[in-house]
């Protein structure tokens, strides 16, 4: 059996160590180049999400900050500056990962105008990236729902919650949609005082 010596061990540990940090400074810097263009797309897919939720009418827009809350709010305005409608944007945990949804809601009577999916990018493709089909995300269209939403399969648990039938195979993903727009409720209810 040979004797291993000093300079066998060094030269193969040098050259790992120089490869891993190549390997480091390339992905550094891969990530420097990405991080801008990728939050001007997700910042530009929000954006096309909440013109999609708010009126037709509407003419301008503005960001407003409800109290104490982080989550991103929109007031919509009519050509004479009435405020119409909130676009809210909330989340929540899904089976694969946060969900994002856009809510519009009507600024007068708190009908939901329309809900938005527009990241569920971690969810299962086939049955959780469902949710942001349109006939699911359309069962909340139309709907006024002080108390919020529930799956249907637990709408005995809440009876004073309005149901919503889940998308099949994606329960998990469905009551995370569900809870981000019952957030959205919640979020009008502070910026209206509770006013209906």
């Amino acid at each position: 059996m040979s004797k291993l010596n000093l300079k066998d061990i060094m030269i193969p540990a040098a050259a790992l160590v120089f490869i891993c940090g190549i390997s480091t400074a390339l992905l550094a810097a891969t990530n420097e180049l990405t991080k801008e263009p990728i939050a001007l797309s997700e910042e530009q897919t929000q954006e096309e999400s909440m013109m999609s939720v708010l009126p037709k009418e509407t003419a301008d827009y503005r960001a407003i900050s409800p109290k104490n809350d982080p989550s991103q709010c929109y007031e919509a305005y009519d050509k004479d500056g009435n405020v119409i409608a909130y676009a809210i944007s909330s989340s929540s945990k899904g089976y694969g990962g946060t969900v994002k949804v856009m809510t519009g809601i009507n600024a007068e009577n708190g009908e939901i105008l329309a809900v938005r999916v527009y990241d569920n990018s971690d969810e299962t493709p086939g049955l959780g990236a469902k949710t942001s089909d349109e006939k699911f995300s359309g069962q909340f269209g139309g709907a006024s729902a002080p108390k919020g939403f529930t799956v249907s399969k637990d709408a005995d648990k809440n009876p004073e919650k309005q149901p919503v039938d889940a998308v099949t195979g994606a329960t998990i993903s469905s009551r995370a949609v569900i809870k981000a727009v019952n957030e959205a409720v919640e979020i009008y209810s502070k910026i209206t005082g509770g006013e209906r």
